[in-house]
């Protein structure tokens, strides 16, 4: 999931209706088996830098508004699905698509006005019709079913189709799932052929692809066009019902629903750890689905909680009083239309027309609260997003005594107890506060790590491993090292940095390690990085060398990679933990497995990905990557002891223009490596 870069703003103008004029193209369209392959090159467009508008993430009211547009394709003919521009075209297919389309039925047209001289109609027709001028009859086949949501998930669901296609396997089921990522939206064809003022108000106006319906009453088609500037939105076709089922049962109550009750929320909250942040909570959509960082900090700030608080500090009153709030703000934003204005301003429908009810944002991306108040806008929230909250009239704790550790009580503050109880000041080492894990009759290291792991979108994509006995079983063993005495870096809470910074589909670099730093509050879960505070080790300092001389960026003041982490860069390190001292003590146990499956994730999901394989046991990587689809850059490690003495030097190997290079060829943003 991706921060706001600015204050809020317009992300779905969802101009959709299906109350347009039939295409204007005359030409007869291939059957549906090729175009569903097909591909329109002239679509593509190569951004080489990262557009700094004004975002919001569509949440559950624009997810649903968008739903609602959409009811006029239930019932038609699906048609064709063409992908224009974007991942699906450089890259593969979106997963099950190939599989998907040989289950639609062709459809062979008729002539058309360009083609035979008709009447410029370009009705089509079944295979079987009539010669003469009654009107055509079309089979009732291919036919979408139902279009609805949960939360931020969209999915379309097809009729059986034709019975000489399909198995008719008791689990047959034909469904289309939509995500939108950060700027998705769905316009109609007058939009995408609407002429632009300049070249840059084109950028991103390309729509990445499109699905065509037919109403079979008279053969008028209709196509709709997605639209996603920064390409984040995903596809997938299931022919499965239970794999459907699976994906909306791992998705919490959808909080626009109105049999979502408080006691739904409540039992949510209470089968949480309690020591979870409240922000990491209400964002989990296995918890809660259609919230996101608007609803979040306006649900907060109305019921006045602390965005830094713990679970355990929120009190029963407070948890219904939450529910009451994010209740409100997020069936208000749907009546309004879900279309958030800049600076949280009012609400237009569809048709730019002011709608039912104004909505106007009193917390997130203000600068003032309705009572007069400073607003604060932190970039890295306690959720790795922004937050937007107000100091004076939210904080149980000032912010400077949680950073600190020093949650003492006093008259300003209205909770006493620490927001992490399972961690505690471990030791002061040059002036530097060091936390480690202290294992509690509570709180061990598995319980902990069970809920560090806060992004959806991995947590979706490894939840299975991670609860299989094999992953278990090594955790238990670093439990046992804990327990012994041993002191295990990352901390806990760090040990998924990598993964909750950059999303799965945010990854458009691999950046492979070896282990993480194995002194006192080094590491923090990055690969190659450590916290602002210390001292830069010496393989990083090689790494800053290259970059320096390569790419020419400004000499580093400090070692915290977390810039690189947010434009798509995945530090990922082959092992996750280390005991304190002994270089790849962790190695071997299972850790292995999970950055494998992280890997072959990447892999099979994505495409035009860099891999920079730094070192040996990085290059055993490249067996899970596909070198056709995805580009691998292998060097040394950058470490003195080889970063200049092998056949493939880290120094001098230009990695960072050549991933600059690579990346733009896929036609995806470059990174800028002076962004620490």
């Amino acid at each position: 999931m991706i921060s706001a870069k600015s204050q809020g703003g317009l992300i779905l103008t969802m101009v959709l209706t299906f109350m347009i004029m039939p295409s204007s193209s005359a030409l007869a369209l291939p059957l549906l088996r090729r175009t569903f392959s097909s591909v329109n090159h002239s679509y593509r467009r190569t951004l080489s830098t990262r557009r700094t508008i004004p975002t919001m993430m569509p949440e559950g009211p624009e997810v649903r508004t968008l739903v609602d547009q959409l009811q006029p394709a239930v019932g038609k003919r699906l048609t064709d699905f063409q992908f224009l521009s974007g991942r699906y075209v450089r890259g593969a297919r979106p997963r099950g698509f190939e599989s998907f389309a040989k289950t639609i039925t062709p459809i062979a047209l008729s002539e058309c006005s360009d083609a035979g001289g008709g009447n410029g109609d370009n009705k089509v027709s079944t295979t079987n019709h009539d010669d003469d001028d009654s009107e055509s009859n079309f089979d009732n086949i291919d036919v979408i079913k139902s279009l609805n949501c949960k939360g931020k998930f969209i999915y379309m669901i097809l009729d059986e189709g034709n019975a000489a296609i399909t198995n008719k396997d008791p689990d047959y089921q034909r469904s289309v799932w939509i995500t939108l990522g950060m700027t998705g939206r769905f316009v109609n064809e007058a939009d995408v052929n609407r002429p632009r003022a300049s070249n840059s108000d084109r950028k991103g106006a390309d729509p990445r692809w499109f699905f065509e319906t037919m109403d079979m009453k008279n053969g008028q088609r209709r196509k709709i066009y997605y639209r996603d500037t920064r390409n984040f939105g995903t596809l997938i076709f299931s022919l499965s019902v239970d794999e459907l089922d699976k994906k909306l049962a791992s998705l919490g109550a959808d909080m626009l629903v109105d049999n979502t009750t408080e006691e739904m929320f409540l039992e949510a909250m209470n089968k949480s750890k309690q020591n979870r942040n409240i922000c990491k909570f209400i964002i989990d959509q296995s918890k809660i689905s259609g919230v996101g960082n608007y609803i979040l900090a306006e649900g907060l700030y109305r019921a006045r909680l602390d965005p830094f608080a713990s679970l355990d500090e929120i009190d029963i009153d407070q948890r219904k009083a939450l529910f009451k709030e994010l209740r409100e703000v997020i069936t208000t934003s749907y009546n309004a239309q879900g279309l958030t204005r800049p600076n949280g301003g009012s609400y237009r429908s569809v048709d730019g027309s002011r709608g039912q009810f104004e909505f106007q944002l009193q917390c997130y991306g203000q600068v003032m609260s309705p009572n007069n108040n400073p607003i604060v806008k932190e970039v890295d929230g306690p959720h790795s997003r922004a937050i937007w909250y107000v100091p004076e009239e939210q904080l149980f704790i000032p912010r400077s005594q949680r950073a600190g550790g020093n949650n003492q009580s006093g008259d300003s503050m209205k909770r006493t107890q620490s927001s992490s109880p399972a961690f505690e000041k471990k030791a002061v080492e040059k002036g530097v506060t060091r936390y480690s894990l202290v294992p509690s009759s509570d709180q061990t290291f598995g319980d902990v790590i069970s809920n560090s792991l806060t992004d959806p979108s991995w947590n979706d994509a490894l939840r299975d491993h991670m609860a299989s006995d094999k992953f278990q079983s090594m955790i238990q063993q670093i439990e046992s090292q804990i327990s012994s005495g041993a002191e295990v870096y990352p901390p806990v809470e760090d040990v998924f940095s990598a993964l909750n910074l950059c999303p799965l589909d945010d990854v458009r670099v691999v950046i492979v390690g070896q282990d993480p730093y194995h002194q006192p509050g080094q590491g923090h879960g990055l690969a190659f990085s450590v916290r602002k505070d210390v001292k830069t080790p010496p393989s990083l300092r090689n790494i800053f060398k290259e970059a320096m001389e390569d790419v020419s960026i400004d000499p580093p003041t400090h070692g915290n990679l977390e810039g690189w982490a947010r434009q798509g860069v995945l530090l990922l390190n082959t092992v996750l933990t280390v005991r304190r001292g002994e270089a790849n003590s962790h190695a071997k146990m299972g850790w292995e497995d999970l950055t494998d499956l992280i890997i072959n994730k990447i892999n099979e999901e994505k495409s035009g990905v860099v891999f920079l394989l730094w070192g040996g046991p990085a290059s055993k990587k490249a067996s899970c990557v596909d070198e056709v689809k995805h580009t691998v850059i292998r060097t040394s490690h950058p470490s003195p002891l080889g970063a200049t003495k092998t056949a493939s030097p880290f120094l001098s190997s230009r990695c960072f223009s050549r991933t600059n290079e690579a990346l733009q060829k896929h036609g995806k943003d470059q990174i800028d490596w002076n962004a620490l």
